[in-house]
């Protein structure tokens, strides 16, 4: 369970690369930090390459934490942030769904240069 926040190389967004199991424990530490560095540079556009990292948390725990965590994170509703995920996993659908409903600009995507345009489109 690791997880790195860095710029891209347009420097338009950030990208977060998580590996493991992701628990909200852990993508709080993340998006925490996500937060922070988007802060700092006025970036808040975020590419989360979940390639190698499946959620493992509840149905429960990811509505919570699209509710109350994004929330209390500071985390911006004007943000646009794309979920990379692997093309065969499905564990990070009611992440996007429970984030879109609470109001967040979140899509997932299976080919990164899709993700990319997506978050470099005006």
């Amino acid at each position: 369970m690791s997880y790195a926040v860095t710029l891209s190389e347009s420097r338009r967004f950030l990208v977060i690369t998580v590996e493991g199991s992701i628990t909200v424990e852990l993508a709080r530490s993340f998006a925490r930090e996500a937060s922070r560095v988007s802060g700092d540079s006025g970036i808040n556009r975020f590419l989360f390459d979940v390639r190698e990292a499946s959620n493992v948390d509840s149905v429960i725990a990811n509505y919570r934490f699209a509710y109350e965590d994004m929330p209390a994170l500071g985390l911006s509703r004007s943000a646009r942030s794309a979920i990379l995920t692997r093309e065969d996993d499905r564990s990070h659908e009611f992440v996007e769904l429970a984030a879109q409903n609470a109001g967040y600009l979140v899509r997932l995507f299976s080919e990164r240069g899709a993700a990319v345009a997506w978050l470099e489109e005006p």
